[in-house]
């Protein structure tokens, strides 16, 4: 099998893993409340999903026990998972597309008529929320006295001197001044403030704050989250060779080679919908060595003995996604990436004692004539994590250090790592 097939298997089964960890996490259900359409609050566990777009269905118990029951927009007027309130709406929906290989040169919006749920990001004397559709799109609204008002915001391209330039439609801008006219401070801040959530969120914060009004609600701002830490553990290190000739290389019954391994690692935690995400960077130093015995036998006065001795310490560089899914006071994660590794005190040593009748020869020479020290490799693990304290279990493939066109060469590496996060 050559390394793109390699590659598109280990890309199928990395979509499986994710798609399986997907979707046990849809059944995690935490404290929450429904209103029903009679405006009764009813206390028991919503399911709780890594949200990217908005629900069109809610699940919801009443007790850990019972079945759960699913609601649309229709059949109740809000629900809450503690941190995350939900207010459905019959609204205004702008659907043109927002990838910039597909827009037009119309400004008019694409509108669309929906009963959905909105997810809240201030809610107060005056409200903002959100709502994102399948195809990715975006549109805020605003709580007017008779119902919910779409703020306006497109994407279109427009001729000037002969060009298509990309244009925006910010009438969001104006509404909101309007919506906000009574104080001046956030008026002065209007023309800064850009179509997300981070932005409109700190403009309704600042009117709150300016008006001295009570805010009912307002979404907490997660934000990109660092941890850093130490990791050592052992690795279990095999080495193989395929292609043309290098018969005692290719046919060489190589050993495992069992090493300690130390690094560092730093995690980049993503913010809001993707929060169960994170890019997990490594520093790690590993090591190997394995020999490699072949016997070129035609009988007993003609033969030669091979004994091949190969290894290096490498300073790798390791970059992966991880999906951590909480279970408890504790998490599991998988996460998959790629390595580049730099050896260096490399091992490329052969011996070979050669017996041809009467004349017996030693000579010692490179295993290997052309060796690479750069490895790129790929990566795929799991593990657990329990305070501050991790375990993971990985796979690891490279291409080993071979360069030669007619000599192909492969490292395949076990981990079993522990972390711990200062």
């Amino acid at each position: 099998m050559n390394r793109i097939k390699q590659l598109k298997v280990f890309s199928l089964i990395l979509a499986g893993v994710f798609a399986t960890q997907l979707a046990y996490s849809q059944g995690d259900y935490v404290p929450g409340y429904i209103i029903n359409n009679d405006l009764d609050t009813i206390f028991g566990f919503v399911e709780s999903k890594n949200r990217v777009i908005n629900p069109v269905r809610v699940n919801f118990k009443t007790s850990m026990e019972s079945e759960p029951i699913s609601y649309s927009p229709t059949e109740i007027v809000e629900f809450s998972t503690g941190d995350e309130i939900y207010v459905s709406g019959i609204v205004d929906v702008e659907v043109s597309s927002v990838q910039l290989g597909e827009l037009t040169d119309n400004p008019q919006l694409d509108l669309r008529i929906d009963t959905v749920f909105l997810l809240t990001i201030s809610q107060g004397v005056k409200s903002l929320y959100y709502y994102m559709n399948s195809q990715g799109r975006v549109n805020y609204y605003i709580m007017q006295e008779d119902g919910l008002e779409l703020l306006v915001y497109k994407r279109y391209l427009r001729m000037i001197n002969g060009k298509r330039v990309l244009t925006e439609n910010k009438k969001y801008l104006g509404q909101l001044g309007l919506y906000l006219n009574d104080c001046e401070k956030v008026k002065s801040k209007l023309e800064n403030i850009t179509y997300d959530e981070n932005s409109l969120s700190k403009l309704f914060k600042s009117y709150n704050e300016c008006t001295s009004s009570e805010n009912v609600f307002q979404k907490k701002e997660e934000k990109v989250q660092i941890e850093y830490g130490a990791l050592g553990g052992v690795t279990l290190t095999s080495l193989n060779f395929e292609g043309d000739g290098f018969a005692e290389l290719i046919k060489a019954d190589f050993d495992k080679s069992y090493n300690p391994t130390v690094g560092l690692y730093l995690e980049i935690k993503l913010p809001n919908y993707m929060k169960k995400f994170s890019f997990y960077n490594e520093l790690l130093l590993t090591t190997y060595k394995v020999k490699g015995t072949y016997l070129e036998y035609t009988h007993e006065d003609f033969y030669s003995s091979f004994i091949s001795e190969i290894g290096s310490t490498t300073l790798k560089i390791n970059n992966l996604i991880r999906y951590t899914y909480p279970i408890g006071n504790s998490s599991v994660f998988i996460n998959a990436g790629i390595s580049s590794g730099l050896a260096a005190n490399e091992t490329n040593h052969q011996e070979i004692d050669s017996k041809f009748y009467g004349t017996i020869k030693h000579t010692e020479d490179k295993a290997v004539n052309e060796i690479r020290m750069f490895e790129p490799c790929y990566i795929i693990g799991t593990g657990v994590k329990y305070d501050k304290f991790s375990l993971e279990i990985r796979y690891e493939k490279g291409n080993g250090m071979s360069k030669a066109m007619s000599l192909e060469s492969s490292t395949k590496r076990f981990y079993l790592l522990l972390g711990y996060n200062f």
